[in-house]
């Protein structure tokens, strides 16, 4: 007898769709087959008008994560309890490095937090500098498990930027070592730069925010990156890509043979820098930036086009009250602007799914084999979780999202499960809702109620294919 049977969806996968059921054991998919002939099971679900998609990955989270001395309000269980909701069964997050400490320490830190995970999870390590004792733990990290880097190339006054020469010490390395590093590509010259010219010309509004960060701060560095990978012959990941130009200049890169993948976030492909005009624009701060119309529709294109591959989204919960905190404020209690004191961040992990159905697939942009591609399948074979995550197949862990394509929900601080009192898609209603969430076979989220248990997920110990 199975453990549970799956009838009568459509299962999308990243190539074909079709009408199946799937049966699940000891919390692997052990038969996929044409309805009405597995045998029974100790539970069977109807899916019947539903979609069934492989358990949705996020790459890219930051749960619990300092900046000079501020963490977001999520913890691990909080968190993979949101990203349950959403159809997330897998996510991975960073270690917390510092100057001065061992990233493997860092790591194993990190590995003891998640602990409480209800969804799986893995750590990218973060390198703020390359020291020789630190260059001589990749092949550790590597082995514990962890063979996918962070390295910022921008925050140089909060100590998490990694200078140029040690970047190229990681990137050797890890060429050595089977890992990929990842950057978040913005120019710190540039960043300093602006900054530095905005408020002597006294200008602080939310709306001098992206002036902070503009487009070309992201082009220069991911140009630099892609210059780096060939010099190196290193393949690289680029996070949370939001401008035209450095889609454009990632697409020259692979079509020359450069080793490059890059991701963009939810929040780039459905919000503009129109928000930043509001009253409530910093609640919409991250970095980068909110960028422009033209930008947005430049990353959809290449999305449809395969120039960028993955979305992950970014998630940094803050409640307004953090968000603000070191604000001034007027007589009347209002906050004075300063885009200089708001820390960047922004939700993402629980809503993703319907953002991307909505604005991507109901618009025509993108496919929900696309959907299945960028969100599934293509971050499981990058980041060294395929083939045990990433699709419905035989032997894959039973993850998997059942979506209603037709449901419909309004978004807001009461309809997601962050509990900060807003969202920065406050009143969007997509079209197409996750249901239910199995992770390994397990009903976390069952029409809109958890079912989850604290502590159920696993650590992954993930290997880059060559």
């Amino acid at each position: 007898m199975f453990d549970l049977i799956i009838r009568r969806g459509t299962v999308i996968t990243a190539d074909s769709s079709y009408l199946a059921d799937i049966a699940i054991k000891d919390s692997k998919i052990v038969a996929i087959s044409e309805t009405g002939i597995l045998e029974s099971a100790k539970r069977v679900i109807d899916a019947n008008g539903k979609y069934v998609l492989p358990g949705i990955i996020d790459p890219h989270c930051h749960i619990h994560a300092g900046v000079n001395g501020i963490y977001d309000t999520l913890d691990f269980y909080t968190a993979s309890r949101c990203a349950a909701f959403g159809g997330v069964t897998t996510m991975l997050d960073f270690s917390e490095s510092k100057k001065g400490k061992s990233v493997m320490e860092a790591i194993k830190e990190r590995h003891e937090e998640m602990k409480v995970s209800v969804v799986d999870y893995g750590i990218h390590a973060k390198f703020v500098e390359a020291n020789d004792k630190i260059i001589e733990e990749i092949k550790d990290i590597v082995a514990y498990g962890c063979p996918t880097f962070k390295l910022f190339m921008t925050y140089r006054k909060s100590g998490v930027m990694i200078e140029d020469d040690d970047i190229l010490k990681v990137m050797a390395e890890a060429k050595a070592q089977g890992a990929m590093p990842g950057f978040h590509c913005e120019s710190n010259a540039l960043v300093e730069y602006c900054t530095e010219k905005l408020c002597q010309e006294g200008n602080r509004a939310w709306s001098a925010f992206p002036l902070s960060r503009p487009n070309i701060c992201e082009l220069e560095a991911v140009n630099r990156i892609v210059a780096y990978a060939k010099f190196m012959d290193c393949p690289v990941y680029i996070f949370h890509l939001s401008t035209g130009e450095a889609k454009d200049a990632v697409y020259n890169a692979q079509k020359a043979g450069i080793k490059v993948t890059a991701e963009t976030c939810p929040h780039y492909l459905t919000l503009t820098d129109e928000v930043y005009q509001t009253a409530d624009g910093h609640l919409n701060m991250m970095s980068p930036p909110l960028r422009s119309e033209k930008d947005l529709n430049k990353l959809w294109e290449g999305l449809a086009e395969g120039t960028l591959t993955i979305i992950g989204s970014d998630n940094c919960t803050f409640t307004r009250e953090i968000k603000e905190q070191n604000l001034e404020v007027n007589e009347d209690g209002s906050v004075i602007p300063d885009f200089t004191k708001v820390i960047s961040g922004s939700c993402g992990v629980e809503e993703r799914l319907a953002l991307l159905i909505s604005e991507g697939i109901n618009k025509g942009r993108i496919t929900w084999n696309q959907l299945v591609r960028m969100t599934s399948l293509n971050p499981a074979k990058t980041f060294g979780l395929y083939p045990q995550k990433g699709a419905i197949q035989v032997g894959f862990d039973a993850d998997m999202v059942i979506v209603d394509p037709e449901k419909e929900v309004t978004l807001s601080d009461e309809t997601l499960h962050y509990g900060i009192g807003y969202t920065i898609y406050q009143g969007i209603t997509p079209k197409g809702w996750p249901v239910m969430t199995i992770r390994r076979g397990d009903i976390l989220v069952e029409d809109g109620e958890f079912l989850g248990e604290k502590g159920s997920g696993q650590f992954l110990h993930r290997k880059l294919s060559k």
